[in-house]
């Protein structure tokens, strides 16, 4: 042995360091592995880098080899098919484009999704708060109806002081249920001024949420029943809320992180832009 060492011009002590660095190396890639696993138990699609956001503090190494590594390992998430939605005809502008949002409780992004519970449609409405990122209420219906949106906005308006929400906007896409009468007159007596997007990217920080939450956390829960999707959409909104890293909030915080932040004076000068197609080229990033 230590002939052929020789021969190749390495000494005992180099052999002895390199394999301690190769043990290294396979502990820190077990580690990020086991890490990654108990951060998908609660959030079973959510992308690599996210991963590595949420468990920053723990992860042997950085971003960039720990996204690497969860890539080769079978980590990577596919992308699913958006949904379109029908419109309505009483519609209004939209008031948000190029909009600076500099506070919470500014401008309410909402909007329906759907999904298959056994053996059926349900519908899945969301007020989401564009500033912090934070979904303030979520509503389950078995139905269409603008009643239902109604509840639901009623639910999110319970959780806000009235002193919070001065002169908040509620953004919703073009759909009759949020074109009918009873939900016009619900805003107005509220004080609520609505706003309407004509097209998916006007809506898009709702839009993107809801593939979020449909794909990355309801589709691996086991839900039979109305009563069961209902628990299950709360623990993905508590998720989400609570841990889900977001690219777009400082230091990749969760929105509920930001919060607490804010309240600790942290990031006072933090502004949300909405997308304009009149001053940017560039595809919005909402995730």
């Amino acid at each position: 042995m230590n002939s052929l060492l020789k021969w190749h011009g390495i000494s005992r002590q180099a052999v002895h360091q390199g394999l301690k660095r190769h043990e290294q190396r396979r502990r820190q890639l077990l580690q990020t592995l086991e890490l990654a696993d108990s951060v998908r138990e609660n959030h079973p699609s959510m992308s690599c880098r996210d991963i590595y956001y949420a468990s920053a503090e723990k992860m042997p190494r950085g971003r960039d080899w720990s996204e690497q590594v969860l890539l080769n390992h079978g980590y990577r998430i596919k992308k699913p098919v958006r949904s379109f939605t029908v419109a309505g005809k009483d519609i209004c502008s939209n008031l948000i484009e190029g909009l600076k949002i500099t506070r919470a409780h500014q401008v309410w992004q909402t909007d329906i999704t759907y999904i298959w519970v056994g053996g059926r449609w349900y519908y899945l409405s969301f007020i989401f708060d564009v500033y912090t990122r934070k979904v303030i209420h979520e509503h389950c219906s078995q139905n269409l109806s603008s009643q239902s949106q109604i509840e639901c906005l009623q639910g999110a308006l319970a959780k806000v002081p009235t002193s919070q929400r001065k002169s908040l906007i509620i953004h919703t896409d073009r759909g009759v249920q949020y074109t009918a009468g009873e939900y016009k007159r619900f805003l107005k007596r509220r004080g609520l001024t609505h706003s309407m997007a004509h097209y998916a990217w006007e809506n898009a920080y709702c839009e993107r949420f809801h593939r979020t939450i449909k794909h990355n956390y309801l589709k691996f829960y086991r839900m039979n029943t109305f009563k069961e999707l209902q628990q299950g959409v709360a623990k993905a909104v508590t998720m989400y809320n609570r841990y889900k890293p977001h690219r777009n909030l400082p230091a990749r915080m969760s929105p509920e992180q930001f919060v607490q932040a804010q309240k600790e004076g942290r990031y006072a000068d933090y502004t949300v832009k909405i997308w304009s197609k009149l001053t940017s080229t560039k595809m919005l990033n909402v995730n």
